[in-house]
This record gives C-alpha cells, structure tokens and sequence, in this order.
C-alpha cells in the first residue's frame, strides 16, 4: 500500500498524496505556486487539496503579508485524525516520520499524544537530582485536563525525591492550583500580553520541554548550555513579577 491508496480510502481528493508530501518533505514553508510546481499539478488542484487537509489538521497555513505559506504537522496525526486502525496503512506513517526523523539530532526527542505528554513529566523526574528546583511556563487553558496526563504515582515520585518548582502562569490556570510548600507560583499580569497559548515550557537538569497541549506534542531538547540560559532568563522574569 501505498499513501495515495490511505488517502484515497480516506476520501481526500486526486492528488491530495502529491500535494501532502511535497509540503511533508520540505523543510520550508511553501506557497501554492511552488507546491503546484513541485507536484506537477494545477494551483486549482492545490487549493481543492490544501483545504481538505487544513480541515484535518494534516497541515498549516501561515501568513507573512498578503501571502501564504504552507507547512505540514506531524504525519502521524493520520492516525488520530482519521482514526488509522489498518496495520498496513500504520506503517506507511510510520515510515514518513521516521525517514523525517533521521534528520533530527539524537539530542532531540519527539513524543505524541496522551503516553508522550505524561512521558515528558515523567522525564523531570527522572533527570532531575534530589532536592533540584526545576522551572515550569505554564500557559494552559485548563488544568484538570493537564493533571489527567500525569501517572498516577507521579506526585509520589515528584516529593520523594523533594523536586522544587518555580511556576510562571497565567491568573485562571494558576490560581486553580492548590498551595504547595514546595511550589512557589507568580502570575503574567492581566493587562500584559495573552498567556493562554496552551503551552506549557518545563526547564530541568540539562533538558527543556515543550509541550503543545492542544497538539498533544512534545519536544524534548537536551543541551546543558541552552537549559542553562532558559533557567537564567526564567528566574529574571520570577524576579520581576
């Protein structure tokens, strides 16, 4: 099989494989011009694709100016959005991400869904010392939703090795958050910009996460020189808030 047929037996429009993977393979944005180009297909084609595959969140539209550009998600998203259970079909994903992923420093991780997300906490604790502090963004929309993530052993776990944490929140998800002699919490202010991205930033031992709640993805990035300078900026901005 290959992705022509999934996306076929999916619906999508001819030629919707050819548009999909000339955006999936490029490493920049690309307008219809050059999509139409690279897929040998008229721009009338691209724009019947690219709005299927807006619609599912296969893609993303950015605009600079009065253009705009075009990027591809995650290609496995293929399996949440359109609900993939075909074994053949899962390996044809798997093998675009993992032709994708070859080009990523070994120094960076890419995690998904609901087991990436609780994985990504899992991950302060276990590259974190006894008695550490390490430093938390957290700019989600809703905070019982971001505790369902977490093991359930994982606050367990977080005090038995006595983990301290410095938060940065916004006011409604921060101050949803039950007083913790081991969590010290300050707030953007109101009138300051919008802090309500659904993101969440976690900077510990050599590492920096982040988490996009709303794509259920993560990106872990180990590199002690950059986990220090975002501790540095973190506890300037604590300082001043």
């Amino acid at each position: 099989m290959k992705l022509k047929d999934i996306f076929k037996r999916l619906g999508y429009p001819k030629h919707a494989d050819q548009v999909y993977e000339v955006i999936y393979k490029s490493k920049d944005s690309l307008l219809v011009a050059t999509i139409a180009i690279r897929a040998k297909v008229s721009r009338v084609v691209v724009y019947r694709c690219l709005k299927e595959l807006l619609k599912n969140g296969l893609i993303r539209s950015n605009n600079i100016g009065r253009r705009t550009y075009y990027s591809a998600e995650s290609i496995r998203k293929l399996k949440s959005v359109m609900k993939l259970s075909d074994q053949e079909s899962g390996q044809i994903v798997e093998r675009y991400a993992k032709e994708r992923e070859k080009e990523v420093p070994q120094s960076i991780r890419f995690l998904y869904g609901p087991a990436g997300i609780r994985a990504a906490f899992d991950d302060v604790i276990i590259h974190s010392d006894k008695g550490d502090t390490f430093y938390r963004y957290t700019s989600e929309r809703d905070l019982a939703s971001v505790n369902q993530y977490l093991a359930r052993d994982y606050r367990e776990r977080r005090d038995k090795k006595k983990l301290e944490r410095l938060v940065i929140s916004n006011q409604a998800s921060g101050k949803q958050k039950k007083p913790r002699l081991e969590r010290f919490i300050k707030f953007i202010p109101v009138e300051a910009e919008q802090f309500e991205q659904n993101i969440i930033q976690l900077v510990y031992g050599d590492r920096i996460t982040i988490i996009d709640l709303t794509a259920e993805q993560v990106v872990i990035i180990e590199n002690k020189q950059l986990a220090n300078f975002h501790k540095v900026i973190f506890r300037l901005l604590y300082k001043r808030l």
